[in-house]
């Protein structure tokens, strides 16, 4: 027992065995007596006869050969990433640091947590790590809650140091297979550098009833947890009746502690995406006969592939581009009603071919029809031009508001006069729903876009000129006075922008004081003392109407929060009013992004994912990554949860 043991001990490990076998063979070549050649593993010769080795580390093969020297050999050696010794290159396995890595992949690109149970990736992760320590899928999903608190933590600070407002945005989303409801609560703001961010803060469970009390008491809690509760600024919310409920008793609750600026006054901001599409299915409803002959011309020729490809013939043989094919609409989205259309009308002569050689085709549309169908189609392209520029175009800011809603009042003000009686009625109809929700424009995005220096008041008097020049002064003027008040109001409260800096400007360079109580040669206590004796020094809103405005064609692409942040310490004061102003979202496509993540993360594999998850899940990937476009496969969540059969779906609840 004794010498079996003393055997065990003295056998030699793999790697001496290599370097063993390697001397050996190199002992045997007497030329080969470099060090270097100690730690190369000799594989025969090549095809001109040159003797080959590979290092014993990482497995690179070099020639031998005593002519090529040692230079190329021992230069290897030290880069070699897998050698011991090269410790700026190969870094120690850390198994903590490889499950942060692991979770943020989850969260990052939508992953499910069996990711780690995966096969294939465990024997990736052996090849490249023979040390990797594998976790199971209960581990990864704790590992993604300690993630989304610990990325939670950060965000609070980052709340908690911001000195502006903040504005959100707020919308509810129910699951069909489980009867569960969820609330979104985004916040949006502008930091130090003038850049707009929109965070989710919550996407919570939401138990029945909800009512307005009941969402008002949600919203206010995830308020207080952030707290965000004495930095409201504005809320952006559809036209749900709930809403008007839930904001008028939020309103009460923050103004109990005065935390609203201007008694909440512009705290409601209607969603301008939502709105346009209530005004153009109002108008859709006047042309319900034609678009069901197009729809159902549509899904004739989308029923089965030999239609399809029958269609495709004739566009061919009549010179239609077929790239862009039809297009059938869905009920929840006006603009796809347009597209189908729109395409449509592009195979107008398809259609009459398909009508003269099938039989069983029976809804070709009448040349009044289609002649019709072409002059609401010129009247909804601009409507879907804005709609997309609204929903399409990330997070607008604000002062792109006033302009986007003007141009809607001017296309139907003039299609109600136009001579074709449809589309008059049409338009006549869509004007009665425009004034409706916007027969005075929303006024605090109006001042969003006097804080654009290419407009101000000038270009918002001109726009209400064309509409109607009788009331366009008073119109400018309420926008005027409502953005001296709130001026007037950032000037009084201890409000301090987030933008501003620590670090002196040349101004203040020269006016500062070289002595911490020499009051005389304080520069600003002079100016503060002269305008004590004069009423007539101009407030920094006064100062930025009356310079000249920026003209359109030398800065047609200026983005405005750049303007802000390179000319903001011109304008003093009001640049930390600009900076609450600019970030209100004037739609609610922040809620709808993050709805759209979750019908992935709770499909119908993943529906019983616990809320708490869920909110993670979501959370954390929006804090990460931001509202980015989904890369997954749905096809590769859970497979314990294919139990559930019904998609999940969207409501707009709140």
């Amino acid at each position: 027992e004794e010498s079996e043991a003393e055997t065990q001990e003295a056998a030699p490990t793999e790697s001496e065995t290599r370097t063993q076998s390697t001397l050996t063979v190199f002992q045997s070549n007497k030329r080969l007596k470099s060090e270097v050649w100690k730690e190369y593993i000799p594989i025969g010769d090549r095809e001109d006869g040159k003797k080959m080795g590979r290092c014993m580390h990482c497995q690179k093969k070099f020639c031998i050969e005593i002519s090529h020297g040692t230079s190329a050999v021992t230069r290897h050696l030290e880069i070699c990433p897998m050698r011991a010794g090269n410790s700026e290159v190969a870094k120690k396995y850390d198994p903590k640091v490889d499950r942060d890595m692991v979770s943020e992949i989850i969260i990052y690109h939508d992953l499910p947590f069996k990711y780690v149970e995966y096969e294939k990736v465990r024997a990736r992760d052996k090849y490249l790590n023979p040390d990797c320590h594998h976790i199971c899928r209960q581990t990864a999903g704790a590992d993604v809650l300690k993630r989304y608190e610990m990325e939670k933590v950060k965000l609070k600070k980052i709340f908690a140091d911001h000195k502006g407002r903040v504005c959100f945005t707020a919308d509810m989303w129910s699951a069909r297979t489980t009867m569960r409801s969820y609330i979104c609560l985004t916040a949006h703001y502008i930091d130090d550098s003038w850049r707009l961010h929109n965070k989710i803060l919550a996407f919570c469970d939401f138990e029945a009833p909800h009512t307005g009390d009941e969402i008002a008491t949600k919203v206010l809690d995830s308020l207080k947890e952030w707290g965000l509760e004495q930095k409201v600024f504005s809320f952006t919310l559809d036209n749900a009746t709930s809403n008007t409920s839930m904001l008028g008793i939020l309103k009460n609750r923050l103004q109990l502690a005065n935390k609203l600026p201007c008694d909440g006054k512009f705290l409601h901001v209607r969603c301008s995406a939502h709105i346009l599409n209530l005004i153009v299915k109002e108008g859709l409803l006047l042309i319900g006969g034609l678009l069901e002959s197009i729809r159902n011309s549509v899904k004739f020729v989308k029923a089965t592939r030999a239609r399809i490809d029958s269609f495709a013939a004739y566009s061919n043989s009549l010179g239609i581009d077929s790239k862009a094919g039809l297009s059938l609409d869905v009920p929840t989205r006006w603009n796809s009603t347009y597209l189908m259309l729109a395409r449509a009308l592009k195979y107008r002569k398809a259609f009459a071919s398909l009508h003269l050689c099938d039989r069983n085709y029976k809804t070709l549309p009448s040349e009044v029809e289609w002649e019709r169908g072409e002059k609401l189609c010129d009247l909804l392209k601009p409507f879907n031009t804005i709609t997309t520029y609204f929903s399409g175009v990330k997070y607008p800011t604000a002062n792109i508001y006033f302009m986007q809603v003007w141009k809607i009042e001017l296309l139907l003000k003039k299609y109600s006069v136009c001579d074709d009686i449809d589309v008059k009625l049409m338009a006549l109809k869509m004007k009665t729903k425009f004034a409706k929700y916007w027969d005075e424009y929303s006024i605090v995005l109006a001042m969003g876009a006097v804080l654009d220096p290419r407009f101000k008041t000038l270009i918002l008097k001109s726009a209400y000129d064309k509409l109607d020049p009788s009331t366009s002064e008073k119109k400018v003027e309420v926008v005027k006075k409502n953005l001296k008040l709130l001026y007037e109001e950032y000037k009084t409260k201890p409000w301090t922008s987030s933008t501003s800096s620590t670090k002196l400007t040349p101004l203040e360079l020269l006016t500062e004081s070289p002595l911490e109580d020499d009051s005389d040669l304080d520069f600003f206590e002079l100016e503060r003392s002269a305008k004590l004796d004069s009423n007539n020094t101009k407030s920094s809103l006064d100062l930025y109407l009356e310079e000249p405005r920026l003209e359109f064609g030398a800065f047609a692409d200026i983005e405005v929060l750049s303007y802000w942040k390179n000319s903001g310490h011109r304008h003093g004061d009001l640049s930390a009013l600009a900076s609450d102003l600019l970030s209100i979202p004037i739609t609610t496509v922040a809620a709808e992004s993050a709805f759209s993540v979750g019908g992935r993360v709770l499909n119908p594999y993943r529906s019983r994912l616990l809320p708490e998850t869920v909110q993670a899940l979501l959370c954390t990937r929006n804090w990460l990554r931001g509202f980015a476009e989904f890369d997954g496969d749905i096809d590769d969540y859970f497979d314990e949860e294919k139990d559930i059969s019904t998609n999940v779906t969207s409501s707009s609840s709140v």
